[in-house]
């Protein structure tokens, strides 16, 4: 499972900087790739919805996998309906906070990856080790 965690992780990095990129493309430079932008934003969201299945199988991080399913299930309903909250002079509001969910939603899943790891990495130093069978004579 340590190897899934990694793979969410970079997967959630690379996805989360490409929509970075395009998505302050659009708002800067009106530069708009807003199709590969979401396609980008929903591959975050599953690769967090994927750590958060992981997270709740594992005892110790229970509570941190619920959330993180709740949190998966938010991002696509407000970046969806973005356009449709304070239009006017006041959407750039609306644009700063879906930067910041967005940006939350990355450090989310590499806060979580970080500690599923260290958990892992605590048991299999607790766990008992297995000498060499011993003969009899």
């Amino acid at each position: 499972m340590k190897t899934t965690v990694h793979i969410i992780h970079w997967i959630s990095n690379i996805a989360g900087a490409g929509a970075l990129v395009l998505g302050l493309l659009h708002w800067f430079a009106n530069i708009s790739f807003l199709s590969a932008h979401m396609w980008f934003g929903l591959v975050v969201t599953l690769a967090l919805l994927a750590l958060s299945i992981v997270l709740l199988l594992t005892r110790g991080m229970r509570v941190a996998g619920a959330l993180g399913i709740i949190y998966a299930m938010i991002i696509p309903l407000f970046g969806m309906n973005q356009f449709l909250l304070l239009i006017g002079d006041w959407h750039w509001l609306v644009r700063v906070a879906h930067l910041l969910v967005s940006a939350g939603a990355m450090g989310f899943v590499g806060i979580m990856s970080a500690r599923y790891l260290k958990l892992k990495q605590a048991e299999g130093k607790d766990a008992p080790q297995m000498s060499a069978p011993q003969t009899v004579r």
